[in-house]
């Protein structure tokens, strides 16, 4: 098994990078409501893995975004500012 791990880091593979929460433990884990994260997703904030019958997954990252986004909103920035604030913290842009 340590094999197989190993040869996936060698390809680039990141197990936190797998899409593994679906939305009910995303909602547990970030305390953001199930709507809103959906609000996200339609807003273009974040893009989480889909299974073949469309259910929602959710990787480390992500869950780690979710917390991000909701905060920034709490602080009252609109869909535009948290866009621009995420692509600045990335360093896409200045």
């Amino acid at each position: 098994m340590a094999r197989t791990a190993e040869k996936g880091n060698e390809q680039g593979f990141n197990e936190r990078d797998l899409g593994k929460y679906t939305m009910s433990v995303a909602v547990m884990l970030t305390g953001v409501e199930a709507h809103r994260i959906r609000r996200f997703e339609v807003c273009c904030l974040l893009k989480p893995a889909r299974t073949g019958t469309g259910q929602r997954l959710y990787s480390d990252p992500e869950i780690e975004l979710i917390k991000e986004i909701a905060k920034l909103e709490s602080e009252g920035i609109n869909t535009p500012g948290i866009k621009a604030t995420l692509a600045m913290r990335r360093g896409e842009r200045k």
